[in-house]
């Protein structure tokens, strides 16, 4: 605890470094490449796309690279496929571990939604510093709850690293004030989002996701807290109340939702709030069915019920137009759920490869208000990409085995295989 201690300032200071701050690296030309510009564009064919300074610098159709500089490396990629890094707005990653892989499958941005620890803002700085083995995290911190100390996972480190919040472990509930101290707290530590409760959790049984966690009060006060520093905020809710109250404070993401009707959909579409279903938790918890203990049969019954309801949710969702990005609810250890996974099940449900890729990386970086840096390969934004040795939307398995992952201009996975010279 002493070692984190006296860690914790230094990656604090951390976060207000420049992401683009970082070693320069060398100009990198993909020659006779095809792009994946979305779905409701054309794929480029046959370009070459110069990277420089960690940024993508140019897309020619001509591949024509005149003026390159001679220490550029030059890979042809003989009609390989290029996409954007992919994003997962939902994980729970905790450690360098599993910040690999994410990077390993070509997740290259994540959107942190708990930690017991302020571990994403930890990847964060590290991220900011400039380490080329960390993918790009966006930190929420801890999340607002109506009872911290009752929580699990434990949030008792919520105290021991915000002596100020001292008191509210003796409370009955955080209260509105309470809730806008912790929105103030995490926003010490440079998070880029925060998380808020509406119902109560589903993946243990000492929870009811059919209950509501903050009161309207809590919720408005944590919203608006948040929204006056600047921080988008979002929810955690399963039910039409939960939801509709989370929406109406001004969230700009729900996740879950699985047991939204087709009004508080329109809700959400009235006001622009996406959607994060997180079907690959519910698959994986539906699974865990098998096992011994009671209550492990137990919530593999209550994720298939959710996982019936987020069915119909999504569809609901597809045919008005709400916008669905992919998050997994996991934290990218070893067996557990990826974002390729979410990928395939949003395809699954309708919304086919080409728009399912959407989710995961033009779309969600648009959601998560990154769209500037990130999302999509075109001039001007970070170079972040993942190259396919054939077109991912023919068969989202080939999502599994990269040929290179880039990470602002970096190689940080290299399985191709050159020609002989």
């Amino acid at each position: 605890m002493r070692l984190i201690a006296a860690l914790l300032p230094v990656l604090f200071a951390l976060t207000t470094v420049d992401v683009r701050a970082q070693p320069h690296v060398p100009m990198l030309v993909l020659e006779h490449a095809n792009v994946f510009m979305g779905a409701l564009a054309p794929a480029l064919k046959d370009v070459t796309v110069v990277i420089a300074d960690g940024r993508i610098q140019s897309i020619d159709r001509s591949a024509s690279t005149t003026g390159n500089s001679p220490a550029a490396q030059r890979i042809d990629l003989r009609g390989a496929w290029l996409l954007p890094g992919l994003i997962d707005a939902h994980v729970h990653v905790t450690d360098i571990a599993a910040a690999h892989r994410m990077l390993s499958l070509g997740v290259t941005t994540g959107r942190s939604m708990l930690t017991t620890g302020y571990e994403d803002v930890g990847l964060k700085a590290l991220y900011a510093r400039g380490d080329n083995d960390i993918p790009n995290i966006l930190a929420a911190g801890f999340p607002v709850v109506a009872r911290p100390m009752a929580m699990q996972p434990d949030l008792s480190s919520l105290v021991f690293n915000n002596l100020d919040l001292d008191d509210l472990r003796f409370r009955d509930r955080i209260g509105a004030d309470g809730a806008r101290r912790i929105v103030s707290d995490n926003a010490t530590r440079h998070v880029d989002w925060i998380k808020v409760f509406a119902n109560g959790r589903a993946g243990v049984m000492t929870a009811d996701p059919r209950a509501r966690d903050l009161d309207d009060a809590e919720l408005a006060a944590a919203v608006q807290q948040a929204t006056a520093l600047g921080i988008p905020v979002a929810a955690h809710a399963y039910t039409d109340d939960g939801v509709s109250a989370a929406v109406r404070a001004g969230v700009r993401t729900v996740e879950h939702g699985s047991l939204m009707t087709e009004p508080t959909l329109r809700l959400l579409h009235e006001h622009r709030v996406c959607f994060v279903p997180t079907l690959s938790a519910f698959y994986e918890s539906q699974a865990e069915g098998d096992a011994k203990s009671v209550d492990a049969k137990a919530l593999a019954t209550r994720s298939h019920a959710m996982l019936e309801g987020a069915h119909v949710a999504v569809a609901i969702a597809r045919k008005i137009g709400v916008v669905v990005i992919a998050g997994t609810d996991t934290g990218y250890d070893a067996g557990e759920p990826t974002v390729i996974d979410e990928i395939q099940h949003l395809a699954d449900e309708g919304f086919g490869a080409a728009a399912a890729l959407d989710s995961a990386t033009a779309l969600s970086a648009e959601c998560l208000g990154i769209e500037k840096r990130k999302g999509a390969i075109r001039p001007g934004l970070d170079a972040d990409v993942v190259i396919y040795a054939s077109d991912p939307r023919l068969d989202l398995h080939t999502l599994h085995k990269p040929l290179f992952v880039i990470t602002r201009g970096n190689i940080y996975l290299d399985n191709f295989v050159r020609n002989a010279e």
